[in-house]
């Protein structure tokens, strides 16, 4: 079980290799940018049992010269027994007498003592050596400093690191997240855009949808991809198999349906008075199921992309010139009014039968859900034709709207079945503008009907 854990397939151990290697890769460049900076000084107040110990050495020097007045300060600092554990230094601050105890070649920079000589006793760090001082020593009537000195063997990893500007490790710090954490987020989220992207196809009806993702990495992420592309391909299976056995059974219900034809047909040629009527409404019943079977098979084939479609460069007006002349014959008959406005010059690649069936459904919805008045209105533009068709009925619940564009979907009040109709003219029509490239939007005038706005682009 342990020979396969991986830490890789794991998005938590990712964040979290992420966040050290910012922290490391900080550190990295802040010793780096130490290398290349020049030497700098910090300091701080000297307390406890250094500062008492140097006091006291400081007091020993002073009272020494009582006992050996023919000593000077150098030959006391410098005896075996002091200079065998400690680097002092001595400076008079009015003139340029200056030592150390120790006889070195390499005696440290001490110059960047300077600023220290007015000041309490302070913690000296320079990248070189580590000063302690001042300490003021009165020896035959001469006042001089003291310090003592302790090099450093190897200096401390960390140490020019501390000695840096503050603006320099401020910006380094802040540069050097900046990078990591920005390409840290772009790996992370490239993912998870995929996984955003394909969700979003899948839910606007593409059920091929798929989230290409790399094999190698077995994260938390991969493993939700693969998921998603087992939903979406079981999801496609069901949709399919749907749609499959409503276009078998549809095309199954033809047979039964045209035998009922034939014999309603041979039944009304020897019919009485009493049959008339029963068999006028079965003729009008069986011519309905005929058409919903007819609907049915082009949806399924539009939707299966299964549909012949040939598409000829030909004028738009003109298969809307016929259109309106249908749909201006029907209002009439139902003493309503179409008012057409606008034309269009544009000639675009369309299947005629398939376009003038979507304009043919919108148009019979409208003329039987207006109350007196249809509106179509055509608008050219150079990269497209708009039609809108209204009607001056109740219109819809804004809520409903966008499903009246699915198959079989219908809403109450005046919209009822009882009104006609099957529910799949507008899921026709949406397929049909779609093959075309184009697009359609239902909304609510205002204090009026419902508005189908019909884009076709033309390149």
């Amino acid at each position: 079980m342990l020979n396969k854990f991986n830490p890789r397939n794991y998005l938590f151990f990712k964040v979290f290799s992420w966040f050290w290697l910012t922290i490391l890769f900080t550190l990295a460049v802040l010793f780096v940018f130490s290398q290349l900076t020049e030497s700098n000084v910090d300091s701080h107040k000297l307390h406890g049992p250094k500062l008492i110990n140097l006091k006291r050495l400081a007091n020993g020097l002073e009272r020494a010269q009582h006992k050996k007045p023919d000593k000077t300060l150098e030959q006391l600092a410098s005896h075996p027994r002091i200079a065998r554990h400690r680097l002092l230094y001595f400076t008079q601050v009015d003139s340029n007498l200056a030592f150390f105890n120790q006889q070195n070649t390499q005696q440290p920079d001490v110059s960047l003592l300077a600023f220290t000589q007015q000041l309490e006793p302070q913690i000296i760090t320079t990248d070189k050596y580590r000063a302690l001082g001042p300490f003021k020593v009165s020896y035959q009537q001469q006042t001089f400093l003291m310090y003592e000195i302790e090099p450093w063997r190897t200096p401390p990893l960390g140490l020019r690191i501390i000695l840096m500007p503050a603006w320099l490790k401020t910006l380094v710090v802040i540069g050097a997240t900046l990078l990591l954490s920005l390409l840290f987020s772009r790996t992370l989220i490239k993912p998870i855009n995929k996984i955003k992207r394909a969700t979003t196809q899948l839910a606007n009806g593409q059920l091929d949808t798929r989230i290409e993702m790399n094999r190698k990495s077995g994260d938390e992420l991969t493993m939700l991809a693969n998921d998603f592309n087992v939903m979406a391909q079981r999801l496609e299976s069901l949709v399919t198999s749907q749609k499959r056995l409503m276009a078998d059974v549809s095309h199954e219900l033809r047979s039964p349906l045209t035998r009922l034809q034939m014999a309603t047909g041979l039944a009304q040629l020897k019919q009485s008075s009493e049959q008339e009527s029963y068999l006028s409404r079965i003729e009008k019943e069986a011519n309905n199921l005929d058409q919903m079977i007819s609907d049915v098979l082009k949806l399924s084939r539009l939707e299966a992309n299964n549909q012949f479609i040939q598409k000829d460069l030909q004028p738009l007006q003109s298969i809307l010139q016929q259109v309106l002349k249908d749909a201006e014959f029907e209002s009439e008959q139902q003493h309503k009014q179409l008012k057409v406005t606008g034309s269009t010059s544009k000639q675009l690649e369309l299947d005629a039968a398939l376009i003038a069936s979507a304009f043919e459904n919108i148009l019979r919805n409208a003329i039987r859900y207006a109350k007196t008045t249809i509106h179509c209105d055509i608008k050219d533009y150079d990269k497209a034709v708009i039609v809108t068709i209204s009607d001056d009925g109740e219109g819809v619940e804004a809520s409903e709207l966008p499903m009246l564009l699915e198959p079989f979907y219908r809403i109450s009040q005046s919209r009822e079945r009882n009104s006609g109709g099957t529910g799949l003219g507008l899921a026709i029509t949406k397929h049909a503008v779609e093959i075309h490239k184009g697009t359609i939007t239902l909304e609510n005038q205002h204090n009026s009907g419902l508005k189908v706005t019909i884009t076709l682009n033309h390149d």
